[in-house]
């Protein structure tokens, strides 16, 4: 992926300027997040110490990269300055600062002026007009947090500009803590469409709030060296709020080398701790095919030759057209489904989960098993057609023995419903089996074969087939 596509979200500070630049965050499936900021600053020609504060707690400092024309990096230092005494003396070496004593004959603040020459991180060295004093018995007052100091980590930056010059510069880097996730609603408006509805959950633990940031979610899980993104100590909290936003993200993702990116219209603010909901398809007619299906639980050449009472899994087929009314990548989520009762009121059908689907592909999900469907199988007769021994190696002490069985079954499908059904029968092919014939005509399918039958209320179906088998085994006596 090219750089600018990737790049996401940080926070950026310069001792030149204090003109914050717009932030952006791209946000993938798999704990890792892109985090990009430009902004303008002056440059003066040689040495420039710039300092970007608020970096992400769970930073991947190795992949920080500050880029930018007319200067070159010649250090960068990750620091987590906390805003504390010690960093506030430390950082105050040099400057005047404010002092406080308490009067013991009054009680009262005594202000005062001085310079601070020193510290050993808790006793200030300080020159007052009247002299230094050594151990001071008051308290240092400080007007500012100084530049460098937050209460997340922050990147200093060494860099040497060749001239003086106002110049744009950023910060890229990739942080865990930062999630998304599709997940879809559907609800069932008559026996061919459904009303879908697709969000995307964009979950934040990264320790940091962001405010006013452009979101961009890259569905598909990119390759990237494990254990290294996440510190080992860092571990993912609990969220503790959800929102939820009507806007749509976009009407059509952009395709990004294998990938797709989403891209939320408006800025919008990412609270630690938060899961923020987005829209990103409505549609209201869905078009769908409602299937019921059975497995055969016949084995043939195991002695497994009858079932009774297997359900039928209740099956919606999808197509992901246009002129289906979808026709756009769907990314991975699970889909929950609803359907009103005959009162009107909602009711929840059942759910089930889709991978990635592209255009033009065709998807399934199971809701579970009908009630009211369900098929009883048997072997009717079985016959063994012919016996072959031979040995496989001259030298073989045992021969391998090859029967050919002839099976007639019967497959009884019952629908105890009042509304037609179509039914998706299958039957496993195994040992080499073969149809010879059906009194309802199927087709193979992979390894199985496959009748579409339908069956009317309260009614049932019956299918009569035969199939060649054989069975082999090892006969050492």
């Amino acid at each position: 992926m090219r750089g600018k596509y990737l790049l996401f979200m940080g926070i950026l500070g310069c001792f030149c300027s204090n003109v914050w630049a717009k932030t952006e965050i791209t946000i993938y499936n798999q704990d890792l997040a892109l985090v990009k900021k430009n902004k303008t600053i002056e440059l003066k020609e040689g040495i420039n110490n710039i300092v970007f504060n608020e970096v992400a707690k769970q930073a991947n400092r190795e992949s920080a990269y500050v880029y930018g024309d007319d200067f070159s990096v010649v250090e960068q230092n990750f620091d987590a300055n906390g805003i504390n005494y010690y960093n506030l003396l430390k950082a105050n070496v040099g400057n005047i600062v404010k002092t406080v004593r308490i009067n013991k004959a009054t009680g009262e603040n005594e202000f005062n002026a001085a310079t601070l020459l020193a510290t050993d991180g808790v006793n200030p060295i300080l020159k007052f007009d009247y002299g230094i004093e050594s151990n001071f018995d008051g308290r240092v007052v400080f007007d500012d947090i100084p530049e460098g100091l937050n209460n997340t980590p922050v990147l200093n930056v060494k860099l040497v500009a060749s001239e003086n010059k106002k110049s744009d510069i950023g910060l890229a880097y990739l942080t865990a803590g930062f999630q998304w996730n599709a997940n879809y609603v559907a609800k069932v408006n008559d026996d061919k469409t459904l009303h879908l509805i697709g969000r995307a959950s964009i979950n934040n633990n990264s320790g940091s709030d962001y405010s006013d940031v452009k979101v961009k979610l890259v569905a598909g899980e990119v390759n990237v060296v494990k254990n290294i993104l996440r510190p080992k100590a860092m571990l993912m909290r609990a969220t503790n709020s959800l929102m939820l936003d009507s806007a749509p993200i976009i009407s059509e993702p952009q395709s990004l080398n294998g990938f797709y990116l989403y891209e939320l219209p408006e800025e919008t603010n990412l609270v630690d701790g938060q899961v923020k909901m987005v829209s990103f398809i409505d549609t209201k007619e869905a078009r769908y095919l409602k299937e019921d299906t059975i497995n055969s639980s016949l084995r043939f050449g195991i002695n497994k030759d009858e079932f009774k009472n297997v359900h039928a899994s209740m099956i919606y087929k999808i197509k992901n057209l246009k002129s289906d009314g979808l026709g756009i990548p769907l990314p991975s989520g699970k889909v929950s489904f609803y359907d009103e009762d005959k009162n009107g009121e909602l009711q929840f059908i059942g759910e089930d989960s889709i991978a990635n689907v592209a255009v033009n592909e065709d998807f399934q999900l199971k809701l579970g098993n009908n009630f009211d469907v369900f098929a009883n199988g048997k072997v009717k007769k079985l016959q063994k057609i012919s016996e072959r021994k031979f040995k496989k190696n001259p030298t073989d002490r045992c021969v391998t023995v090859e029967n050919m069985y002839l099976y007639d079954v019967e497959y009884e499908i019952v629908n105890s419903s009042k509304y037609e059904t179509n039914v998706v029968f299958r039957q496993e092919l195994q040992n080499g089996a073969k149809l010879i014939k059906e009194n309802i005509e199927g087709k193979d399918v992979g390894n199985a074969h496959q009748w579409e039958v339908k069956v009317s209320a309260d009614g049932k179906v019956v299918i009569e087939a035969s199939f060649e088998a054989h069975l082999d085994f090892r006969d050492c006596n």
